[in-house]
């Protein structure tokens, strides 16, 4: 039986969903429907922290880019915080690390996050 955690959370301006378990095709969907609802909730500076992240196939990087996606459409961003040494292969694999900022920690995507927006609000 595929497993799926995610929790939302607020931190300044940036949400953070903390994904948990298997990422796969039995559950990207539950990924896409959660971040959808949050960022129409909270906004679009949506921060995916990946430390419980067990596994992810190219389903799950599929839910990734869904996430991409959305937040790009309502002028916001997209960062990938923690994964362990198992998802940052498959990311970096297809490239994704080039079009989202991976962070180690949750706090620094936090701190990139902020500096981000300060710059699109500037600019």
């Amino acid at each position: 039986m595929h497993r799926l955690g995610l929790s939302t959370r607020v931190e300044n301006h940036s949400v953070i969903v903390r994904v948990e378990g298997e990422l796969d095709i039995a559950t990207a969907g539950d990924l896409q429907e959660h971040v959808l609802s949050a960022i129409q909730t909270h906004g679009p500076w949506l921060i995916l922290d990946l430390s419980a992240l067990d596994f992810m196939d190219s389903s799950g990087l599929n839910a990734v880019i869904s996430a991409y996606r959305a937040v790009n459409e309502r002028d916001g961003s997209l960062a990938l915080a923690a994964p362990n040494e198992r998802v940052t292969k498959v990311i970096r694999l297809v490239g994704l690390h080039r079009q989202v900022p991976v962070h180690r920690t949750v706090a620094a995507a936090i701190i990139a996050m902020e500096a981000l927006e300060a710059k699109k609000q500037v600019g």
